[in-house]
C-alpha cells in the first residue's frame, strides 16, 4: 500500500468530489477545507499546499490560469517550505492524500520528496469545465481561455499517465456508475473503511451532460484519449 495518494485533475473536473469520496473511505487529508462557495462540501484542499503551489508557479512567471511554458525551476526557499510541509503529514495515518489541481503543473517540484505514492486522475467534458469557469464569481475565465487551460492540464495528465500508469476517473459518468468506480478504486487502494460512500451527492454536481459531438473540434483528440484512459483497468 502506498504511503500517500496524489489526486490530479483540471480545475472544475471532479477533483474535490473524488478526494472527498476517498476521504470518506478512510484517506487521511489532514486539515482541509470542508466548505467554500464553489464546493458546498469543501474543496478538500490544504491551504498550505495551495499557497506553496501558487508560489512555485509565480516563481516561474505563471499561475494556475497562465501555466509556465518552460520546465519548472525552484529555489532553496521553496524546497525548504516543501520539506516542512511534507514533514507535517508524517503524523497522519497512512495513506494520506493531497489534492490541488495545480499539482498537475507542479508535480515535478513535489515528486523528488514525496514518499512512495499512488496517483489518481480525473477529467470532465471540456464544455462543462469551460462553462463552470466562465460562470465563477470574482474571476471569470473566458471560454476560449478555459478551453486552452483544459487542454493544457489534461495533456499533462496524459503525459504523466504514460510514465506512471494510474486510475483515471471520468467525472461525467452517471451517478451510480461513478459511485461504483469510486468503490472499486477505494478497494484497490486498500482504503478499508466501514463508511459507505455518502460523500457523493449528484444533486450538488451542477453540470449538464455533454455528448462527444458537443466537444470542441480542436479538443476532441484529447478528450477521446481521456475517455480511453478511463477504460484502462490495469495499472
Amino acid at each position: 500500500m502506498a504511503d500517500a495518494i496524489i489526486i490530479l485533475g483540471m480545475h472544475r473536473s471532479g477533483t474535490s468530489c473524488l478526494t472527498g469520496c476517498l476521504r470518506n473511505f478512510g484517506l487521511e487529508l489532514g486539515l482541509v477545507s470542508d466548505y467554500n462557495m464553489y464546493n458546498k462540501k469543501g474543496n478538500q484542499e490544504n491551504k498550505e499546499v495551495f499557497r506553496l503551489n501558487e508560489a512555485v508557479l509565480k516563481f516561474n512567471g505563471g499561475s494556475w490560469y497562465e501555466p509556465p511554458l518552460k520546465a519548472l525551476k525552484f529555489n532553496d526557499e521553496l524546497e525548504a517550505r516543501k520539506a516542512e510541509l511534507l514533514d507535517s503529514y508524517k503524523s497522519l495515518p497512512k495513506p494520506w492524500g493531497i489534492k490541488d489541481p495545480r499539482m498537475l503543473l507542479t508535480y515535478p517540484f513535489w515528486e523528488n520528496q514525496l514518499p512512495a505514492h499512488s496517483l489518481i486522475g480525473t477529467f470532465r467534458h471540456p464544455k462543462a469545465v469551460a462553462r463552470s469557469l466562465a460562470a465563477r464569481k470574482g474571476m471569470r475565465i473566458p471560454l476560449k481561455q478555459a478551453y486552452k487551460l483544459w487542454n493544457t492540464y489534461n495533456l499533462k495528465l496524459m503525459e504523466r499517465f504514460q510514465t506512471q500508469r494510474f486510475p483515471v476517473i471520468n467525472f461525467d459518468l452517471p451517478p451510480e456508475e461513478y459511485s461504483e468506480n469510486i468503490n472499486r478504486l477505494a478497494k484497490k487502494l486498500s482504503l478499508l473503511s466501514k463508511n459507505e460512500n455518502d460523500f457523493f451527492d449528484s444533486n450538488l454536481v451542477n453540470q449538464k451532460q455533454y455528448s462527444l459531438k458537443q466537444c470542441p473540434t480542436q479538443l476532441l483528440p484529447t478528450y477521446e484519449k481521456l475517455l480511453a484512459l478511463s477504460q484502462v483497468k490495469e495499472y
